[in-house]
């Protein structure tokens, strides 16, 4: 059981405003606290903005169509509010909270006080894994950032500083944040004392594992590498050794956070459809569990991500149709219980779901991936999937003995699957290697086949996905929020400046070459 997983009085300090980015960090903090309470906050505080309604819900289950909107589509069909842009400027506020974890733990005037939160070393390099999750996710969704690192020096990391008064930081550019991010996940990594506690109390993904804290570097740090190897030669290495170091080897290892029962820290999704259900499982991928595209047959993880719907039936909800018509589908099927704590006869109740920064399936299927696209690994991803989503083991067995044989596609396809609720690392996916090949295009047409009564009426509706923008494809990014340009225009314009189509969501990321 994780103690104190939510500190809410801390909380309440520690959160930000989405008005102003400020890379400063939040001027209200107290002078000092104790940095459990902060390091707590900070991660609680991210898991909640990118894995809510908005930033998953609407932005990235949305655009991946694991999930699409029964009412308000506009999101779905590629126009983001300006209220998801600004998630950008929360990020700085938790990023400067850990980084005053690792001040505090390295100053000699409160070091010795921090010790008894877990040993000095081993809080600095908790910090240092999260703000490079949370750096690398950052760099996906927007491209050039501002940057702030442990142990490079670079002119351009400008993010933070704070003794420097940097007002108006510049923006990094990704071909030095990635490999810094590496450097610094395989420092984390070595500066870990596997033989003291990472945190004695606060730690709500590991409870204070250090061992389980250098198993999530390197995992880290093998995703990373993986997605740039095509554009940064020195990924190469960095593979092999975060494999070599120790990566995830089963689902103890999974870096999850467990939310309460309980609306005061119970799961955002589950707050969310306490009061309104606003999203189904999409009818892409609904197509993909039922077997009826991907060439897997049915898969029995559906039961788990959807629910019946009320004629008993797994169907997904249009995607990318207006709003008229996407209120008028009635018979969509409800993303799982204990994803959202809502059942279809709209009975409502809180568990402890959790949340995933990273799950060892993802860990096998990157494994298959640099291996050639191996066939061991592959099914050991599916495998794990199915275990950490509790199919029973007779059906998990089943299935992937059944499994076609490992391709890119066939691998990349499964990974996508296991991804469910991880859409973020979905779409890095998607961009870099063009799979799945399941999902529903701007401006296809499409067919549905649906049961509309109880006398079991089979009704055939004709769609077609209707992107607002001028698109082809899925988006490559998220634009900047608006308040950059007025907060920092300068560097802002520069940033701008070296998209290849603007502050557009057509604009490719530096690692996207596919």
């Amino acid at each position: 059981m994780k103690n104190n997983i939510f500190l809410m009085l801390v909380l309440l300090l520690f959160v930000g405003s989405a008005c102003d980015t400020n890379y400063r960090g939040n001027p209200n903090e107290p002078e000092v606290a104790p940095t459990y309470s902060i390091f707590n906050a900070a991660v609680k505080e991210m898991m909640d903005d990118t894995h809510d309604e908005w930033f998953l819900g609407r932005f990235t289950n949305g655009t991946m169509q694991y999930w699409a909107q029964t009412e308000y589509t506009e999101e779905d069909r590629y126009q983001y509010r300006e209220s998801m842009r600004e998630n950008f400027g929360d990020f700085f506020y938790n990023l400067e909270n850990l980084r005053q974890v690792i001040l505090l733990n390295e100053d000699p005037a409160t070091a010795n006080e921090m010790s008894a939160y877990g040993a000095n070393v081993n809080q600095v390099a908790t910090a240092r894994i999260m703000m490079a999750w949370a750096f690398n996710l950052m760099a996906d969704t927007w491209g050039d950032v501002p940057y702030w690192s442990y142990s490079t020096v670079n002119e351009s990391f400008q993010a933070l500083m704070i003794n420097d008064d940097v007002l108006k930081p510049a923006y990094a550019a990704q071909s030095d944040i990635y490999p810094d991010l590496l450097k610094q996940l395989e420092e984390a990594a070595d500066m870990i004392d596997e033989s003291a506690d990472a945190w004695t109390i606060g730690d709500p993904i590991y409870n204070g594992d250090a061992a389980l804290w250098k198993k999530f570097a390197n995992s880290l740090r093998l995703r990373i590498a993986v997605k740039i190897e095509a554009v940064y030669p020195g990924a190469t290495a960095h593979i092999t050794d975060a494999i070599a170091d120790g990566v995830f080897t089963s689902n103890a290892d999974n870096a999850f956070i467990t939310y309460e029962n309980n609306e005061a820290n119970g799961s955002p999704f589950q707050v969310a459809f306490a009061s309104r259900s606003d999203f189904a499982v999409s009818n892409s991928f609904m197509n993909l569990l039922d077997g009826t595209s991907g060439g897997f047959g049915t898969d029995p993880r559906i039961s788990k991500y959807a629910q019946p719907n009320q004629f008993g039936n797994y169907v997904g909800v249009p995607n990318g149709v207006e709003n008229a018509t996407s209120v008028a589908f009635k018979w969509e099927s409800l993303p799982g219980v204990s994803i959202i704590g809502l059942d279809n006869t709209g009975a409502h109740g809180y568990t402890a779901a959790t949340q995933a920064l990273m799950s060892y399936a993802e860990v096998e299927f990157l494994k298959s991936e640099v291996n050639g696209w191996s066939q061991t690994e592959y099914e050991a991803g599916v495998a794990a999937s199915m275990e950490e989503w509790g199919v029973d083991a007779a059906d998990v067995t089943a299935f992937v003995g059944a499994l076609p044989a490992a391709s890119e596609e066939n691998v990349m396809t499964q990974k996508y699957v296991a991804l469910y609720m991880q859409a973020h690392t979905a779409w890095a996916d998607y961009r870099r290697t063009g799979f799945p090949t399941t999902l529903t295009m701007p401006n296809d047409a499409y067919t549905m086949n649906v049961v509309t009564d109880d006398a079991g009426t089979v009704t055939t509706f004709n769609y077609t996905f209707e992107p607002i923008p001028t698109v082809t494809d899925l988006p490559f990014r998220m634009e900047y929020p608006n308040n950059e340009f007025t907060l920092n225009e300068v560097n802002y314009k520069a940033a701008v400046a070296l998209l290849s189509d603007g502050n557009e969501i057509t604009s490719k990321l530096w690692w996207d070459v596919n």
